[in-house]
């Protein structure tokens, strides 16, 4: 146990009360001790009386004064005492030399410290460097990701005579560890092994870390056993990497295992493995054994914190239980835990996924009142919520909020409020959002040209779009597949199919890969556009070069074929779709209904609904409505009260079309008067 406080309290009470005057030794001690502490001024006070009674400092004084400034940081000052120090009489050895570098280090200047290093090489045996120099540069080399510079010097060590040690290989592994080389890092554990060091609990645990990152927590388990044949004992640190490295690859039965072996065997878990465990079972959408652990934390006496808290509370967001996150808050904070602004900007977030932008709103008075400074990610949230309210006025004044209190929206506020705007269909407003944003040094990102592209697209303004798509490149902003898809769809919606087929070409050129909506898309746009051939086309293209198309572009091209009269090729469309391990679904079996129907084909389209009911597949309400109306269009009464009596059978609701088309003909022929009345609650089945 370290007793400066006691050091300097005694070196003052031999001074003034016994009268004894401190030597050098003493004055060594007291600056030791002062440095230690964080009383680098202290100790130069202690410094100055030396002096004053014609004492000479020794170069250990000096030492502990450069160590000090440097874990200060105030490493300019640690250089001037390390160069004066040859003019008080005292050359620096080489703890002066480790003392410098490492202050070096600390404030990020590893270059210099290697240069230091070098020095100290050139000096001879009077300051040649020992393996402190080496490990000092070495970790921080690695820390910083520059591992192979840090393996150079490892190299140099063996070269100058400087024997590595434990510490030196356990930052070698940390520093491959932290840029992803986990084979690296067993390679090199591999060599410590082969060279007779002994592993300490730190190099197992970086590699049991470093493994367990990337998927192979059974090999860090390995480890971990391994570490108690060789006697070491494993510490939390160590059983946690586990329990979390576990979590992470979805084992929780494994994890569990882990945790459960460390109230029998020890170490006992402290918070933060509880905390992973938690956090473990809730992003597994195991709450209750998220909660039922939250509670045996608090009886085996391990105090939740605020990521424990923040945790359970993010879980209970998701599953919507808001009046138990309210309850939470309380809780958490009448035991003095106080939810941070990620942990509010978190509620929010669920308020406002589900619908209660008002609760949200009220959150953001709390932090307030808790003296919480709500940050940008608090604010977007908001804005992004009220805007989707189709409030975008009332979310613009968030804005001018988020200005008056110095804090900068960013790219992602603006674009938010952009979108807002297009969605309202306030053009010209979200315009003005763009002109602000770049106005306050904000350069527009390809979200912000996706949203007034698609908003020019909407409203039929395709030229503007066009325009604004051909400046992103020379704004030093890209389109993506997403951009491609907006100016497609917009071409083809006001009929320009050779702009479209032009800019689908320029697509590839720019090596964008077009994405399924992107097949989708086109082939709705030539099918609309009267281009069936041209759909046909493409879609068979598309499927010789294995592009694996789903369900949606079968249907847009199925739908297609059927409304241009074209069922035969519609058939041998849906015929494809098994053979392409896909499965119709609803969708599908509507649009091949109302081919049927169209075509007369009535048994036909009774044994489709037979077999797709069998196949997990069932009618919904506009299957139903489909039919009836083709067969009523068809004048098979018979049928269609046969559907009708189905379809409330199975409580289906009618379209208005339907309840229209139906009273209509029903009424006009006195032969069916009987069959409405047979319906008394017709009115109540009527789609609004």
């Amino acid at each position: 146990m370290k007793h400066y406080p006691i050091v300097i309290s005694l070196c003052n009470k031999l001074n003034v009360l016994s009268g004894i005057q401190p030597n050098v030794r003493t004055y060594s001690i007291v600056i030791n001790s002062c440095c230690r502490m964080s009383f680098v001024d202290l100790g130069f006070g202690f410094l100055g009386g030396l002096l004053k009674r014609g004492l000479s400092p020794k170069t250990a004084i000096f030492n502990s004064l450069i160590s000090g400034l440097g874990t200060e940081k105030r490493i300019g000052q640690a250089a001037m005492l390390f160069d004066k120090m040859s003019l008080m009489g005292c050359q620096p050895n080489v703890v002066s030399y480790n003392a410098l570098i490492k202050g070096l280090c600390n404030t990020g200047s590893t270059a210099l410290a290697l240069k230091l290093h070098q020095k100290m090489a050139m000096l001879g045996d009077s300051c040649k460097p020992n393996v402190i120099t080496y490990n000092t540069i070495v970790h921080h080399l690695s820390k910083e990701g520059h591992v192979s510079d840090a393996c150079k010097l490892l190299e140099e060590m063996s070269r100058v005579g400087v024997k590595p040690d434990v510490r030196t290989y356990n930052s070698i592994i940390y520093g491959h560890s932290t840029l992803g080389h986990w084979m690296q890092a067993v390679g090199i554990f591999k060599e410590i092994m082969d060279r007779g060091f002994s592993p300490d609990v730190v190099t197992f645990s970086v590699l049991m870390d470093s493994l367990s990152k990337h998927g192979k927590t059974a090999e860090a388990h390995k480890l971990l056993d391994l570490m108690k044949e060789r006697g070491e004992k494993p510490d939390v640190i160590s059983y946690t990497i586990l329990v979390q490295g576990y979590c992470q690859e979805g084992c929780l039965t494994n994890a569990r295992d882990v945790f459960d072996s460390m109230l029998v065997e020890g170490p006992a878990p402290n918070s933060h493995t509880y905390s992973v465990l938690i956090n473990g079972f809730v992003k597994n959408q195991k709450m209750d054994e998220a909660m039922d652990l939250f509670e045996k934390m608090q009886r085996e006496g391990v105090k939740p914190d605020i990521v424990t808290y923040s945790t359970i509370l993010d879980g209970l967001c998701h599953l919507g239980k808001m009046e138990d996150v309210r309850g939470l808050l309380d809780e958490m904070m009448s035991r003095g835990i106080h939810p941070d602004v990620v942990t509010y900007s978190s509620i929010m977030c669920a308020f406002c996924r589900l619908g209660k932008w008002k609760e949200a709103y009220q959150l953001l008075y709390e932090m307030t009142e808790q003296q919480i400074n709500p940050n940008v990610v608090t604010f977007n949230v908001l804005i992004d919520a009220i805007c989707k309210e189709g409030m975008v006025p009332e979310a613009h004044e968030l804005l001018e909020v988020m200005i008056c209190k110095g804090m900068e929206p960013n790219v992602v506020t603006y674009n938010t409020l952009m979108d807002g705007y297009s969605m309202v269909g306030q053009l010209n407003d979200a315009v003005r959002v763009r002109d602000l944003m770049v106005s306050k040094g904000h350069e527009p990102d390809a979200f912000t040209y996706n949203i007034l592209i698609n908003s020019y697209c909407k409203s039929g303004r395709i030229d503007e779009a066009l325009s604004l798509f051909n400046a992103m490149p020379h704004k030093g902003v890209q389109p993506t597949v997403i951009t491609y898809n907006t100016v497609l769809t917009g071409l083809y919606r006001v009929g320009r199919v050779a702009d479209a087929e032009k800019l689908r070409d320029k697509m590839l050129a720019a090596g964008i890969c077009p994405d399924l909506r992107t097949y989708n898309m086109i082939l709705d746009g030539l099918c609309k556009n009267q281009c069936i051939d041209e759909a046909m086309k493409l879609f068979q293209d598309t499927l010789s070069s294995n592009v694996n198309l789903d369900v949606v572009c079968f249907n847009t091209l199925i739908d297609g074929l059927v409304k241009a009269g074209r069922f035969e090729a519609a058939k041998n469309i849906f015929d494809t779709i098994h053979a392409k391990d896909l499965k119709p679904n609803v969708i599908t079996l509507n649009i091949m209904v109302n081919g049927l129907i169209k075509e007369g084909l009535f048994d036909e389209a009774n044994n489709l609904l037979l077999h797709m009911e069998k196949s997990g597949c069932p009618a919904d309400s506009t299957t139903f409505n489909t039919i009836i109306r083709g067969l009523l269009e068809k004048e098979e009464m018979e049928r269609a009260i046969d559907m009708i009596r189905k379809m409330k059978e199975k409580s289906f609701s009618f379209e208005a079309s339907t309840a229209s088309q139906i009273f209509n003909l029903f009424s006009e022929d006195g032969q069916y008067h009987e069959y409405l009345k047979l319906l008394p609650d017709f009115s109540q089945h009527c789609a609004k």
